[in-house]
């Protein structure tokens, strides 16, 4: 009887602290809805870098495009962003649903984890050792501005071992500078460490990748993800890091056999193709000229 009377007492203790959590203003663009206008905000940032004719116009022309598919204007938009930027929490969750979506996209566009076969693996026994979320959203504000990792080894993992951590990283920034740091660290039997660390400012699939090359054991595999913030741009424009289909891949070297280095490379361009009726959808109707809502 007593565990009941606790089970009942947590749960009205947790409905009462999600009640009080108060509600996003009226005059704010409400979470759903906001989600979508930035989906639709990243696949107009991918049109217009997949044209490369005009690229800075039809950026803006398709950006404009989306405000005006939700009947909303830029400065409501703008002072949404202002409010979601001071309420970090709300920001977050927003992104990371927004991350989780824009990660299924990739997977259906033919992103997957099966793609590293692609790539010189067929020496070694892989597998994927990365236990965090696949799909990850970063904004310059902390404790929300870095991921970090770290993987003890255990019997799976041999001497020679090497490791490619492989993600896509795509920005959506309305201005400012943009810069992404990640590091893949290796830590081996004798205390001695070997890192890979890479800064990222452009929308490509990164690779980082740490040989073993004296084949000593591993005791763990550790790095981090962060995003860094320029102290001179302003806090009210849309600063946005997504990380989508996150590897962490383990290579297995063949016996009596020197570990060699895969061929990775160290990032390439994001060429999935968008929907032509996104496009189209986007697109429809005269263009924009500061809408109101």
């Amino acid at each position: 009887m007593r565990k009941i009377f606790l089970y009942i007492l947590t749960f009205f203790i947790a409905a009462m602290i999600i009640s009080c959590k108060p509600a996003v203003p009226n005059e704010i663009i409400q979470p759903s809805e906001m989600e979508d206008i930035l989906y639709d905000y990243h696949v107009a940032g991918e049109m217009a870098r997949l044209d490369n004719r005009n690229a800075d116009y039809n950026s803006r022309l398709y950006k404009l495009a989306v405000l005006k598919k939700y009947g909303v204007s830029e400065a409501d938009f703008d002072s949404s962003l202002v409010y979601y930027t001071r309420h970090a929490d709300r920001l977050h969750e927003l992104y990371g649903r927004l991350a989780e979506r824009m990660g299924k996209e990739a997977v259906a566009l033919g992103a997957d984890v099966g793609e590293v076969n692609k790539y010189n693996v067929a020496e070694g026994d892989t597998a994927n050792i990365w236990r965090e979320n696949k799909n990850l959203s970063l904004i310059p504000a902390e404790p929300y501005n870095v991921v970090s990792f770290a993987i003890p080894a255990d019997t799976s993992y041999h001497k020679g071992d090497r490791f490619v951590m492989m993600f896509d990283a795509q920005f959506l920034y309305q201005d400012g500078m943009k810069d992404g740091i990640a590091q893949l660290v290796v830590k081996f039997s004798n205390d001695s460490v070997a890192s890979r660390l890479m800064h990222m400012s452009s929308n490509m699939r990164y690779t980082l990748e740490v040989n073993n090359g004296d084949s000593l054991g591993i005791k763990e595999v550790r790095g981090f993800i962060y995003l860094s913030k320029d102290p001179n741009d302003s806090e009210s424009t849309l600063k946005l890091m997504i990380l989508k289909n996150i590897r962490l891949i383990r290579f297995h070297a063949e016996k009596n056999k020197k570990p060699q280095k895969t061929s990775f490379p160290d990032s390439q361009p994001i060429t999935n193709e968008l929907d032509t009726s996104r496009k189209m959808d986007l697109m429809k109707g005269d263009l924009p000229v500061s809408p109101t809502r």
